[in-house]
């Protein structure tokens, strides 16, 4: 029996996708679980249980011999209801934190939150350190907050409890946020549009590549004195949504336009037609289409700055590569695999 016994939520989303194999190619023994039949897309390796977290069902099967566990599971702001993120995110929450409070191997329970809990409406001191008071300002930041409220009252039992605060998670199989913008540009592009109009207001950007994450969890699972800590995660480098489309606009072959009018660009319903266009030509669908033209590169945020010091403080590093390129990198993968045409 190996060392380590993982049981990750959220197995099929898009960092616990990544982490999985991760941790079994380190010799863990993983486990997933969740409500439709076992995914094909899970590595055989790994074990599955269907149940339903946030329903009636017995969780203590999950955490029999567990050493580890990974909560990932979550409904996200994208496309749930506010109901829906609090059933999948604070009741999925504290059911798992009951079973996991009568397991007697467990070492570490390691919670994916989110820096959407800081919130966009009080500006708090920057660098936005982990212990400052949050004020989350949307459904799902505040759905995120009232489930790591759980935790850290577990946490205070005696509970071995990590949280982690990602902030935009981008990379190969991301579909939304930084890759809606990037099938934004190819949109343009595919309509024959060699320039690429961009609001003139630069707005400051905040990322984080799914690698880094998925080694920052591990790292943190494993550290001796992780526990009771929240950690911020985001690469320690800033761009503006301008040097973000210069990225994005080079890999597609176009130049970068700045324009006073924030609605530049192709209107939705012109943009619509073209992605249809762009399925009927072979395209897959899997990134998201927004109804607002880089909406994610358009949204101000005063507590975008954020320490990493609580990170950095346990040895973590980030990885060498900038950020340039891993979305070159990333916009490569949605080529290959046809994401945009």
């Amino acid at each position: 029996m190996a060392d380590r016994i993982a049981l990750v939520t959220g197995a099929t989303g898009f960092i616990g996708a990544r982490l999985v194999p991760a941790l079994l190619e380190r010799g863990w023994a993983v486990r997933t679980c969740g409500r439709r039949p076992r995914p094909e897309s899970l590595p055989a390796a790994a074990k599955y249980h269907t149940v339903d977290l946030a329903g009636d069902d017995d969780l203590a099967p999950l955490l029999t011999e567990v050493t580890h566990v990974f909560h990932l599971a979550g409904a996200s702001s994208s496309q749930s209801s506010e109901d829906e993120m609090y059933r999948g995110n604070v009741v999925t929450t504290e059911r798992l934190v009951d079973a996991a409070s009568r397991s007697e191997t467990l070492e570490r329970l390691l919670y994916m939150s989110s820096t959407s809990v800081y919130g966009e409406e009080v500006q708090l001191p920057s660098p936005v350190l982990e212990e400052m008071e949050p004020h989350p300002s949307r459904a799902y930041g505040k759905a995120k907050w009232a489930a790591e409220q759980v935790l850290w009252e577990a946490d205070e039992a005696g509970a071995p409890v990590i949280i982690m605060r990602p902030v935009s998670v981008y990379g190969p199989g991301n579909v939304k946020l930084l890759a809606s913008a990037i099938l934004d540009a190819a949109i343009e592009r595919f309509a024959g549009n060699q320039v690429l109009p961009v609001p003139a207001t630069a707005i400051e950007q905040r990322l984080v590549h799914i690698d880094d994450i998925v080694r920052a969890t591990m790292h943190l699972a494993v550290h001796p004195w992780s526990v009771g800590g929240a950690y911020n995660v985001v690469f320690p480098s800033y761009p503006t949504s301008h040097d973000v489309a210069e990225v994005i606009a080079g890999e597609l072959g176009m130049e970068v336009e700045l324009s006073d009018d924030p609605e530049c660009g192709l209107d939705v319903d012109a943009r619509g037609k073209t992605h249809d266009e762009m399925l009927a030509a072979g395209m897959a669908p899997d990134i998201l289409l927004t109804k607002e033209r880089f909406r994610f590169m358009r949204k101000a945020n005063p507590n975008n700055r954020l320490s990493i010091d609580a990170l950095l403080s346990t040895g973590f590093q980030f990885d060498d590569a900038d950020l340039e390129t891993g979305i070159r990198a990333t916009i490569a993968w949605y080529q290959e695999h046809r994401w945009i045409v």
